[in-house]
């Protein structure tokens, strides 16, 4: 304590004895580093903040302000006003805190319209806000889904009739906003429709309508022909169809040639034809005995006369003679045998699947690869052209007899655009680099600077000792005291400066004042 107390002292009697040039640019020189090391300080701990919240509401970006504010936390804002950006270290803290006290709630009132209901309230309003309330919190749900940035959401409740036989249904509809590179498959659409159907009495999913913002219908039939439904299915169905041939084609190739080496498109001819038939396929050589009849007759005694009517029958005839042989009656047998065949029978009803692939046709471009030093052009060979090709059939599921067409092609891509965006970026990168290192190297010198030519010659100027004066004895004066640092550095000297040190003291001694004042010019001069 009592060093930093003489430290202070001989400070001061330093700084007594300068002029009042010496006392302002001293002055100036300690206000400008003390400036830098601020500002250096500054950039040092300078804190970086990150994206709390954005696109918000007015509503809520208040709200969050003023607890932002309660917290006492830093903020910045952007976007006019709807983007929230907070020191890093404690974005995850904000959210946790902000979400327990419903932040931000978005624009739409959920139940939370009846946690004050006011005691003169109609059934009017009560059933309107209802309605309100309802709404808000199907678009709250709604927007959860992660691909759905915004959602707005319309009932129509009808009113009940104890009087009607036919009960009115509710309608609903849905506008959506969908994130930028999101999109929402045909699940999770038919999820939206029944997750509104079934929250909202006496509405059905067909009485669902979801559109996005440019008026595209997702769902809801309802006036709309089946034509045009099924236009609209179709062709998202042969896109889909396309687009995973060409992924397939893609992920193949670039395994083997690298990324961006490889572009494919490909055209489905699909047949969306509903068909059905039914056949009946008959086996003639399959007979197979399906009933038998056999019937005998047998029969014993004389036959009875009789032959061909005409005139033979009516003629006399003559006395029958005696006969020879044993005289037995004579017999007669018949026999009948019927076969009933069954002959095998195939009765098929076929109902033929839509969306069959009719026709392929495959374009691929393939680009080359580059050697040497400096880097040249190089064609694909016969053969790995060759291998590609088949690749590529095996992986479409090529087939001729459909009449399928594949071209493939070796070309060099043209890489003049990408070489520039690559060239952007490093320039950026170095811009970015270069600003931070400048900044830094500025500090740096600031520093060094303030060190060896503020701080260390003033630590020196200070820590030197001064003489203590006994008390009675009057203070030397700042000539005085200029002389003996002078007469300490003359006594340092080699010996044969020593007449002309013998000199300077005897002019000093003879005038002091006058050479005072010459010294006082001098130090200022060197200034």
């Amino acid at each position: 304590m009592n060093e930093f107390m003489e430290f202070l002292k001989n400070l001061g009697q330093r700084f007594n004895g300068l002029s009042a040039a010496e006392k302002s640019v001293a002055l100036g020189a300690g206000a400008l580093a003390l400036a830098a090391l601020f500002t250096l300080s500054l950039w040092v701990q300078k804190t970086d903040h990150q994206l709390l919240y954005a696109n918000l509401t007015p509503e809520d970006a208040s709200a969050v302000v003023e607890q932002l504010k309660t917290q006492n936390v830093s903020y910045q804002l952007s976007n006019q006003g709807q983007n929230i950006r907070v020191p890093s270290n404690q974005v995850h803290e904000l959210r946790l805190s902000l979400a327990g006290q419903g932040l931000p709630q978005g624009a739409e009132v959920g139940f939370e319209l009846f946690d004050d209901i006011p005691l003169g309230m109609t059934e009017f309003v009560q059933k309107l806000n209802f309605q309100r309330a309802l709404q808000g919190e199907l678009a709250r749900t709604i927007k959860s889904l992660e691909a759905v940035e915004q959602a707005r959401v319309h009932l129509v409740i009808p009113k009940e009739d104890l009087f009607l036989r036919d009960k009115p249904r509710g309608k609903a509809s849905v506008m959506l906003k969908i994130r930028a590179g999101k999109s929402l498959s045909e699940s999770q659409i038919q999820g939206i429709v029944h997750l509104v159907s079934s929250s909202v009495e006496k509405v059905e999913a067909r009485d669902v309508v979801l559109v996005d913002l440019k008026g595209n219908m997702l769902s809801g039939a309802q006036g709309i022909s089946d034509t045009a439904l099924m236009t609209g299915s179709n062709y998202k169905h042969q896109k889909r169809v396309e687009q995973e041939l060409e992924n397939s084609i893609t992920h193949m190739l670039e395994g083997a040639l690298g990324v961006g080496k490889v572009i494919a498109r490909v055209t489905a001819d699909l047949n969306f034809d509903k068909v059905e038939r039914t056949e009946e396929i008959y086996d003639p050589d399959s007979q197979v005995v399906r009933s038998e009849q056999n019937l005998t007759e047998l029969s014993t005694g004389a036959i009875p006369p009789g032959g061909v009517p005409g005139v033979q029958s009516h003629l006399p005839q003559a006395e029958d003679g005696p006969t020879g042989g044993s005289g037995a009656p004579p017999s007669r047998s018949n026999e009948k045998q019927t076969l009933n065949y069954e002959i095998n029978k195939t009765v098929r009803h076929i109902r033929e699947m839509t969306g069959e692939i009719q026709k392929l046709s495959v374009s691929v471009l393939i680009d080359g690869v580059l050697t040497g030093n400096p880097p040249k052009y190089q064609a694909r060979t016969a053969k790995e052209m060759a291998q590609f090709l088949e690749i590529i059939k095996t992986s479409v599921g090529f087939d001729a007899k459909r009449g399928d067409k594949i071209q493939l092609e070796n070309v060099q891509f043209d890489k003049s655009m990408e070489t520039l965006r690559e060239a952007e970026m490093r320039q950026d990168q170095f811009f970015d680099w270069g600003t931070t290192a400048a900044g830094f190297i500025i500090g740096v010198i600031l520093l060094v600077w303030f060190l060896l030519k503020i701080l260390l010659p003033l630590v020196r100027w200070v820590t030197t000792s001064v003489e203590v004066v006994p008390a009675g004895l009057p203070t030397p004066s700042p000539e005085e005291l200029l002389l003996d640092e002078e007469e300490q550095r003359i006594a340092q000297l080699s010996q044969e400066n020593l007449e002309i040190r013998k000199s300077v003291n005897d002019f000093i001694g003879t005038d002091p004042k006058y050479a005072a004042a010459i010294l006082r010019r001098w130090l200022r001069d060197r200034s």
